[in-house]
């Protein structure tokens, strides 16, 4: 066997490793959100804006891949800047502030399903293997 055949084998692997800890990476970032969340912590270093703006960062790349054909106003880019408008307006609110971070949340976890990094949902084909 050539050594071309190696070398992409070793980049697939480098690949596959760097995606397995990317979503490593975001489980824990979701962890840490649904801490913050459930102890009422919003704003602030590590409070569940700060974390979802990690998760954000950690997707941005496949942010601008998802967001290239769409037109501006389904982007995600634009529905999290929209987003973080309201987060402003509103920090001083906790009952309205809530509701605008768990939206944000659905946003972003909706973008890590889409780039294929969150939950699978099966297809027919699969469910034939578990009968």
């Amino acid at each position: 066997m050539d050594n071309s055949y190696y070398q992409e084998k070793k980049n697939m692997t480098s690949d596959f490793n760097e995606g397995k800890l990317q979503i490593f990476r975001l489980n824990n970032s979701w962890e840490r959100f649904s801490n913050a969340i459930r102890r009422g912590i919003f704003l602030g270093e590590n409070g569940a804006n700060w974390v979802l703006d990690d998760v954000g960062g950690e997707l941005a790349r496949d942010m601008e891949l998802e967001d290239e054909d769409k037109p501006i106003k389904e982007r995600y880019s634009f529905k999290i800047d929209k987003i973080n408008t309201l987060i402003s307006q509103y920090k001083e609110n906790p009952s309205i502030l809530y509701k605008i971070i768990r939206l944000k949340e659905r946003v972003l976890r909706r973008l890590q399903d889409e780039a294929g990094k969150g939950a699978k949902r099966s297809s027919d084909d699969e469910d034939a293997i578990d009968s």
